[in-house]
């Protein structure tokens, strides 16, 4: 199968972006590697055929960023990931619900068929996350498609400066299969589907 990995470019201002360890909460990395994208460990571990990889990218075309993408293509080159295997979906400033529904749609057409498919919603306004999220609760009933992982690099702040000690990478697939035990308990048409719910969720 082909793996498709979906992210954003990060938006900090040039020189701003640092590189460090995330460490999994919750799940587990063979291996792991200092990165400035969160994304990076995760494809790490599960590349496959690089042959097979396919890497879709939201980032604005903002001159102040560019450099951080530069710095991504450099990180998937250490992965033996050349940038053909890169395709850049470009995001507008304003993102109202014409232009996030257009990104959503172009997400959605990008991912290939017989994918495993993996997020990293880090990075990027709230708008491209949610647009993230969204593509992955749709694309499993589009196509022939696995999400089989999203993910949030969380890096703390203290007294202004980042700690790479306390940086976690976590593991959010567990709300996508929510959604999709929410619409089995609504077909089976449960009396008291929260009930339920607690109890599929040992709680």
């Amino acid at each position: 199968m082909k793996r498709t990995y979906v992210t954003t470019i990060s938006l900090q201002g040039k020189g701003g972006l640092e590189k460090g360890i995330y460490q999994p909460d919750g799940f587990q990395l063979s291996k792991n590697i200092e990165t400035s994208f969160p994304i990076i460990p995760i494809i790490g571990n599960t590349i496959g055929n690089v042959e097979d990889v396919k890497i879709i990218v939201l980032r604005t075309e903002n001159e102040d960023v560019k450099d951080n993408y530069e710095a991504f293509l450099t990180e998937l080159e250490e992965l033996g990931i050349s940038k053909e295997n890169v395709t850049k979906i470009s995001v507008e400033e304003n993102q109202n619900k014409t232009v996030g529904l257009t990104m959503l749609v172009r997400i959605l057409e990008e991912i290939p068929e017989d994918s495993l498919v993996y997020a990293d919603i880090t990075f990027g306004t709230k708008p491209m996350s949610a647009i993230i999220l969204s593509a992955m609760n749709c694309i499993e009933n589009l196509k022939d498609t696995e999400v089989e992982g999203i993910f949030y690099g969380e890096l703390p702040r203290e007294n202004g400066k980042s700690n790479w000690d306390k940086a976690k990478l976590y593991d959010l697939t567990a709300y996508k299969y929510l959604t999709d035990v929410i619409e089995q308990l609504k077909g089976f048409e449960v009396s008291e589907p929260i009930a339920a719910l607690k109890t599929l969720l040992n709680m």
